[in-house]
């Protein structure tokens, strides 16, 4: 069933390519519709600096992820952009506990081809049970490049979680997004990958960080326009590649709409 699930989002990503794909102001690498596991506007894990949209205008995206790593998580979100520097985001990762994970963000720096953003994500862990308590702060900074003379954003984190005592590391994270075979999928599709020291939550369904960090690899449908404000974009995700304890796939989609 868990198999059939993933093949089914699979042919969607792939027939959806077929689709007009919005046409972005960068032109090249995706600002919208780019949403972390844990609802904030980023990669798979790693949240960049870009707000959701970018824009002045307000946008709401929601979106459902699942996470398969051995049993089933459920995880919708709801992110809303406003006025091109704020950021708002709430997760639910719904698996053998529920955890609630909140937030937020502020682009302090734009300049031509960078940002620079703080950042906080609020958690309560086990919220039914016994409820405990996480936070973690960041500063991202994403910026322009070219690998391969490909056109693509690159996102570095630096940041702290609080959770307990304080005796965790300091976070540490790299997120990167291309255009995938750019030719023959006319730049419909991101190849996306990003790593570190640090997990979505300090509890996540899949992928966990805190043995040897990990990396993540996936690719995103680029958002499609299907009514005159909204847009439905696909991401297909490998979790923790190299380590078999926190290994997961993950699949979402996501229908955002921006505000006239």
């Amino acid at each position: 069933m868990q198999i059939k699930r993933y093949l089914s989002v699979s042919l969607l990503l792939l027939a959806m390519a077929c689709l007009p794909a919005l046409d972005l102001p960068s032109g090249q690498v995706s600002d919208a519709g780019n949403a972390t596991i844990s609802g904030s506007n980023g990669y798979i894990v790693i949240p960049s600096a870009e707000t959701a949209w970018s824009g002045k205008r307000t946008s709401i995206t929601t979106g459902y992820s699942g996470i398969f790593a051995g049993s089933y998580a459920h995880v919708p979100y709801i992110q809303m952009g406003f006025a091109g520097n704020l950021e708002m985001s709430l997760a639910v990762d719904i698996s053998d506990q529920v955890d609630l994970l909140l937030g937020g963000k502020w682009r302090i720096a734009r300049g031509q081809n960078s940002s620079l953003t703080f950042g906080v994500v609020g958690q309560l862990l086990n919220a039914t049970t016994t409820t405990n308590l996480a936070a973690q702060l960041y500063l991202a900074s994403t910026f322009n490049s070219t690998f391969i003379e490909w056109p693509s954003k690159t996102t570095l984190l630096i940041g702290y979680t609080f959770d307990g005592p304080l005796t965790s590391n300091i976070d540490f994270g790299v997120g990167y997004q291309t255009p995938f075979m750019p030719e023959a999928l006319n730049r419909k599709i991101d190849f996306l990958v990003d790593f570190g020291n640090a997990s979505y939550s300090a509890s996540p369904s899949g992928g966990n960080a805190q043995s040897r960090g990990m990396l993540n690899m996936g690719l995103r449908l680029r958002p499609v326009q299907f009514m005159k404000v909204a847009y439905i974009s696909v991401d297909i995700r490998l979790l923790d590649i190299f380590d078999a304890q926190g290994r997961a796939l993950s699949a979402s989609v996501a229908i955002s709409y921006l505000a006239q």
